[in-house]
């Protein structure tokens, strides 16, 4: 057992290669599923492993938790970058990790993350970590250039959408979601903006 633990610690991508497990457990068979025996198992490594680098089901969880914070985070940080268009850059690159739209989110990132948060949301001290993410991006959605009221708005449709999906509260038709989606991008270029008899005032315009 000694030799084996020793040769699964040098291996820098066992660490990786267990969150990985963990997270094929909970798409596939649910959060009360994921064991660490269980995780050990479809990881293809030992017990003892997987206490070097996890001592308890807890830190597991916490583990994947800080991985899926920093996987959006750099979903949200390669849309940005790639985008040449600086009007509602910030938010726009949010709805696009959040609806799935970056080689680093999707479907399957989001039924791991939601399950996860779901089994989460009576420990709220478990998921402090979200929250601060959630607070970052909200920063730096209203220092954007949109109206910052504006700016929120289609920051929280987004939110609701994966929401109302991930929680397993309502699911749109593909099609309607897709031009749900396709409406929050284009408002973030304050293209086709409703109005008043089919007007499209900009929401950067002070009231008078």
């Amino acid at each position: 057992m000694t030799a084996v633990v020793a040769v699964e610690v040098q291996n820098p991508d066992t660490r990786t290669t267990l969150l990985d497990a963990a997270e094929r457990i909970v798409v596939s068979q649910g959060v009360a599923r994921m064991t660490l025996e269980e995780v050990a198992r479809e990881a293809g490594v030992s017990k003892g492993g997987l206490l070097y680098h996890f001592r308890s089901k807890d830190a597991l969880t916490q583990g994947m938790i800080e991985r899926f914070v920093g996987r959006f985070d750099a979903a949200v940080t390669l849309a940005h970058d790639g985008d040449a268009d600086p009007t509602g850059r910030w938010i726009r690159a949010y709805v696009r990790a959040t609806a799935g739209q970056t080689p680093l989110t999707g479907e399957e990132f989001d039924r791991a993350n939601g399950a996860l948060t779901a089994a989460l949301a009576n420990f709220p001290e478990r998921l402090e970590a979200v929250r601060e993410q959630s607070l970052r991006h909200q920063v730096e959605i209203e220092g954007d250039t949109l109206d910052p009221v504006f700016a929120t708005i289609i920051r929280f449709a987004i939110d609701g959408i994966w929401l109302g999906q991930n929680f397993d509260l309502i699911h749109l038709d593909p099609r309607m979601k897709a031009a749900v989606i396709d409406r929050l991008l284009a408002w973030t270029r304050l293209d086709d903006l409703p109005g008043p008899g089919g007007g499209r005032p900009s929401p950067n315009e002070a009231e008078p």
